[in-house]
């Protein structure tokens, strides 16, 4: 799951429609009014939703050049919770200033996150968790929380709740998890980071190809 980041379209949109966002904050709730739509311009984002179990689980990740907020096109409240797992910059985008090539690279944007999140959804099923959890760390890895150490060696900057809220499993069957891998050598944790310290035999027990 390689995703490339997409060229900005521009949009027309209120001067002071750019915001940052901090990480961990929240942009909008599940049930907040939408009167805009977002593009990410940098950053990562998550849509997060409440299992019945009452779960967080993340059901869409948010890349720059990404749109979201597509309820307004519906006139719906908002479906999701948006958090940000990085600082994180955005501009609202108002649908009555979108111009016909405007609507064009919308409808673009969101059938690539439609590709992707369908995606996302089989690998979050697919397998025991050992092998989404390897999964879920590369495709972080390939992300803003993705980073190089000195020697070379990547890491994913990412809680053992945001794993488990992103692979659709429990925090204490990921944290159980994590550690058996540290013994088999395949991760080093540190605090809200993970060394993916044998990132080939990752590869192999995940069938991630990104």
């Amino acid at each position: 799951m390689t995703y490339s980041t997409q060229t900005a379209p521009t949009y027309a949109h209120h001067p002071d429609a750019t915001r940052t966002i901090r990480r961990g904050q929240t942009l909008y709730y599940a049930g907040d009014s939408a009167p805009s739509l977002y593009r990410l311009e940098s950053g990562l984002m998550r849509a997060v939703r409440l299992t019945p179990q009452g779960r967080n689980l993340t059901v869409r990740h948010i890349r720059p050049g990404d749109l979201f907020g597509e309820e307004t096109l519906h006139g719906q409240n908002r479906t999701h919770q948006v958090v940000a797992l990085t600082d994180a910059v955005l501009t609202a985008i108002h649908p009555q200033h979108l111009s016909p090539a405007d609507v064009w690279d919308v409808t673009r944007s969101l059938s690539a996150q439609l590709q992707r999140m369908m995606s996302d959804g089989v690998h979050i099923q697919d397998g025991d968790l050992r092998e989404r959890i390897a999964r879920y760390l590369l495709n972080l890895a390939d992300s803003t929380l993705g980073g190089q150490h000195a020697d070379g060696v990547r890491y994913v900057r990412a809680t053992h709740e945001l794993i488990a809220e992103g692979t659709g499993a429990t925090r204490e069957s990921v944290s159980k998890l994590i550690g058996e891998m540290r013994d088999d050598g395949l991760l080093t944790p540190a605090y809200r980071c993970l060394t993916l310290t044998d990132e080939d035999r990752l590869r192999i027990l995940s069938g991630y190809h990104g």
